[in-house]
């Protein structure tokens, strides 16, 4: 498969693009409000543990203090491998004041802090080095012989608690190659170590950053081109790929108008998605889970077939695309989808085998559990970083967040009580051109209110007073839409 990855440099920092078979479908975005993001190391001291909750918080520095388990403490590892004694208890391993080095797992969402390790992991192009991990872990998508010999070589490396796993691109890879990469991630463990100091929230690696990630990712990868308009990364990037073809330097500053990025990301945040058959979705993210409906839309089949077929078409054609706009929106936990109905078993499984195909593309984990008693599929994806929607909008002022705005005629109803509470002549009132338009009603109400003068504007989503006066004094300032009963 042709990858390219497409990197824009903007006075702002960097933001990066994914693209396969021509179609975009990872966003790479930096998260200026998410100081610790997903695999940081980080320097952390217990505030509390709860020997309840079988956990404890961390300071690290941020504000808002991260949670970690007892199941993400090396001890509690070693208990676990060796399954001597009973189980640690949390307070056995943590004691509040303790100075610690934790890893980011799950950035901090709402009013949560960051969900953290103590198992970390280093991740590099071939491997990722375990300080803690006490087991070798081979990508099962090598074959049986081929993971047997990475397997006894991945073993030779390891001394006491340590563990690596060993990634898909591995495969074909000199052994002096692999071993001298361990080799400089136990190197950098080792650094981190001896600098970590006292204070909570220094942090030591940021393997989430854009560069880090196409470094770890896709920078190896043969079929895959780097294209960039920042110089200096062109240059960084052009000593480690030993194709030097595979790396553009792009001399605009606008590389993602340029490639019609820009588009593609405002679409991104629409809720509603046009399919290539026709089909359409409805992505609603809740808190609690995210829920997916599919419409047959502008989709009527081919040759006029049955409407059975038709359904499982879209449906196929949906499931495909769901799988893309997951990974492009970086939505996680729960999915629900409610595909159009089908009539038989059969008909499901194919459905279901598109999505499972589908979701193989993405790198982060995703478990698709299947059709529940109510008709809908239930999947899972794991949230580590913040979603495209929550990195790029705000909650709406005015609907509080709800993302619906209140209708036009209770708007004209609240301006009405506003107004007739007014003890004055004249008013002028600033409206949005949806309410604008529907204000010719207010001339229908019998009820003792001043002149009252209308100015559309777009700074307001409602209404607002901006004068009050005489007639004489706001006559030539705005529409007059009523006269005084």
């Amino acid at each position: 498969m042709k990858r390219r990855i497409i990197v824009e440099q903007t006075p702002d920092g960097r933001r990066g693009a994914v693209l396969e078979e021509g179609k975009v479908q990872e966003w790479l975005l930096d998260d200026p409000e998410a100081p610790l993001r997903e695999g940081m190391i980080v320097s952390g001291k217990v505030d509390r543990v709860m020997k309840a909750m079988d956990a404890a918080f961390i300071d690290v520095g941020t504000g808002k203090h991260g949670y970690i388990h007892k199941k993400e403490l090396p001890e509690h590892q070693q208990w676990k491998l060796d399954q001597e004694g009973t189980e640690p208890a949390v307070t056995s391993m943590l004691q509040q004041g303790q100075n610690v080095l934790v890893q980011v797992k799950k950035e901090a969402a709402g009013s949560k802090g960051p969900t953290l390790t103590r198992l970390l992991s280093l991740p590099g192009s071939f491997l990722i080095y375990l300080p803690y991990g006490g087991y070798t872990a081979i990508s099962k998508k090598l074959d049986d012989d081929t993971r047997a010999e990475l397997r006894a070589s991945a073993k030779s490396w390891l001394t006491g608690k340590e563990g690596v796993i060993v990634r898909t691109n591995a495969a074909g890879v000199e052994r002096e190659t692999l071993e001298a990469e361990f080799d400089a991630l136990k190197e950098k463990f080792q650094y981190i170590q001896q600098a970590f100091p006292s204070a909570p929230g220094k942090i030591y690696l940021d393997q989430s950053s854009i560069n880090a990630r196409v470094e770890r990712d896709f920078m190896l990868e043969e079929e895959t081109s780097l294209e960039t308009n920042d110089a200096g990364l062109a240059r960084m990037w052009k000593k480690i790929v030993p194709d030097e073809e595979r790396v553009i330097w792009h001399h605009t500053p606008d590389l993602f108008a340029q490639e019609n990025l820009d588009k593609e990301m405002e679409k991104s945040l629409r809720p509603f998605v046009w399919t290539k058959s026709g089909s359409s979705l409805l992505i609603e993210q809740t808190e609690a889970m995210t829920v997916i409906d599919v419409n047959s839309g502008k989709f009527t089949g081919r040759g006029g077939g049955e409407l059975s077929g038709t359904a499982l078409e879209v449906n196929k054609n949906a499931a495909a695309e769901i799988a893309r706009q997951l990974r492009l929106r970086n939505i996680g936990g729960i999915v629900m989808i409610d595909f159009i109905d089908m009539k038989t078993d059969r008909q499901r499984e194919e459905v279901l085998h598109v999505l499972k195909e589908s979701v193989k593309k993405d790198r982060t984990i995703t478990n698709v559990a299947g059709f529940t008693s109510l008709g809908c599929v239930e999947m899972t994806r794991k949230q580590s970083r913040r979603t495209l929607q929550e990195m790029m909008t705000r909650p709406c002022p005015v609907c509080s967040g709800s993302g619906r705005v209140i209708r036009e005629e209770e708007l004209i109803r609240d301006m009405t009580k506003t107004l007739s509470a007014l003890n004055v002549e004249a008013v002028l009132v600033d409206c949005a051109p949806q309410l604008y338009r529907k204000l010719p009603v207010l001339a229908e109400q019998k009820q003792d209110l001043p002149h009252i003068f209308i100015r559309e504007t777009t700074e307001t989503s409602s209404f607002q007073i901006a004068q009050t006066g005489t007639e004489k004094e706001l006559q030539d300032k705005g529409k007059r839409i009523l006269e005084n009963n």
